[in-house]
This record gives structure tokens, sequence and C-alpha cells, in this order.
């Protein structure tokens, strides 16, 4: 059986609620997760339902990770500790680099 997108969505979001769910201890977590990979892979007996598997996967493990999302995400220099002047120069090259390209 092909799951519907609703279905999908609705999957997407309790596995997001599961991991916001602060309330679970460490044990009760393990055992949400083992069930919807359990849930997952019972899915895999349908061949259009490849996708959608992979992609749960996917994102259970994205959530799982205490990684940043990328290697952007902790450099740089916050704008509001620089000077007014800097923070002019760069809106100015900014607005430069990305409105006449």
């Amino acid at each position: 059986m092909k799951i519907s997108e609703d279905c999908e969505l609705g999957y997407y979001l309790k596995v997001v609620e599961n991991y916001q769910d602060i309330n679970l201890n460490q044990q009760k977590f393990v055992i949400r997760k083992s069930q919807s990979l359990i849930e997952l892979m019972k899915l895999l007996d349908h061949e259009n339902n490849r996708n959608f598997v992979t992609n749960a996967i996917i994102l259970m493990l994205s959530l799982e990770e205490d990684l940043p999302p990328d290697n952007y995400n902790n450099l740089g220099i916050d704008v509001n500790s620089i000077s007014v002047e800097e923070r002019k120069f760069l809106m100015k090259n900014l607005k430069a680099e990305f409105l006449h390209s």
C-alpha cells in the first residue's frame, strides 16, 4: 500500500514531536525511535514508499546529530558588535554584490 502525502506529513510531524519531547527519558526515547524505524521498515514492502522511508530516516538522523547545520553556521561576527562605519561598509558591499550581479 502506497501511503498518501497526508500520512507522510503526519509521520514527519510525529518524528519531530518525539525529538522535541523533553519529558522523555533516554530509554523511552530510544524505544520510540526504534518503534518508528520498525514502522518505516514495514513500509518498504512497497517500492513506492522507498523515497518516503529514505527521507524519514534522513530526518531522524539529522535530528539526532549535534552538529551545526553547515560549516558557516558558527563563522563570522555579529553585525551588532561592529561599529556603525563598518556596518555601513559591509551593507554597501553586500548590496553591490547581490543587486548588481
